[in-house]
C-alpha cells in the first residue's frame, strides 16, 4: 500500500511539472518535419455550404503549397442548387505566406502547430489582414484553427485555439 501511494505522488509531481494548464503552451521552435510534409504538396476541400457573402453558395477550395511555404488558395463558387459542385460560376484566388511556430495544444487536445498566415495577392482586390491560427496534419488530412470566443485570430495573443476535425482538406496525391 505504501508503494501505492508513492508512485500516485510522484506521478501526481510529474504530471503537474511537465505539463499543466494556463500559460502559453507553445514550444516556440517550428516542427521541420511538418513543413517538410507540407512543401510541395496540393489539397483540396470537396463541396461544402459558404453563406459568409450576401448570398450562400457552395464552394470548393484547392489549395497548393511550394517549398517555401507559398500558399495558393483557389476557391470556386457554385450555385446553392449546385451541391456537387459541377458548374463555376467564378472564383478567387488568394495567395499567402505560411509561418509555422512551434506546438500548440488545442482545445481539442491535439497538438498543433502555430501557423501565421500573411497574406499577399487576391484577385479580388480585397485587403486580407494577416491571420494567426493552427495547421495540424494527420496522415492525409490538413486542418486549420478555427475561431472560439475572444480567439478569433487577429493577433499573434488572439490565435485560434480550437481546430474542427470535420474541417480538412485531403491531399491530392499526383
Amino acid at each position: 500500500m505504501k508503494n501505492l501511494w508513492m508512485t500516485i505522488t510522484l506521478t501526481t509531481i510529474c504530471l503537474i511539472s511537465c505539463g499543466g494548464s494556463g500559460g502559453d503552451s507553445s514550444t516556440g521552435t517550428p516542427d521541420d518535419d511538418l513543413i517538410a510534409k507540407l512543401a510541395n504538396t496540393s489539397w483540396e476541400r470537396e463541396c461544402f455550404p459558404y453563406n459568409e457573402l450576401t448570398e450562400p453558395w457552395n464552394i470548393k477550395i484547392k489549395l497548393k503549397i511550394d517549398s517555401a511555404l507559398k500558399s495558393t488558395y483557389r476557391t470556386e463558387f457554385f450555385h446553392p442548387t449546385d451541391l456537387e459542385c459541377d458548374s463555376m460560376v467564378f472564383d478567387y484566388l488568394d495567395i499567402s505566406n505560411f509561418k509555422v511556430s512551434g506546438r500548440i495544444i488545442t482545445e481539442e487536445s491535439i497538438a498543433a502547430n502555430g501557423l501565421d498566415e500573411t497574406f499577399v495577392y487576391n484577385s479580388d482586390n480585397r485587403e486580407l489582414p494577416p491571420n494567426y491560427t493552427l495547421i495540424y496534419l494527420a496522415s492525409e488530412k490538413l486542418y486549420f484553427g478555427q475561431n472560439s470566443g475572444e480567439n478569433n485570430g487577429e493577433t499573434p495573443q488572439t490565435r485560434h485555439s480550437s481546430i474542427s476535425l470535420d474541417d480538412y482538406f485531403t491531399q491530392v496525391l499526383n
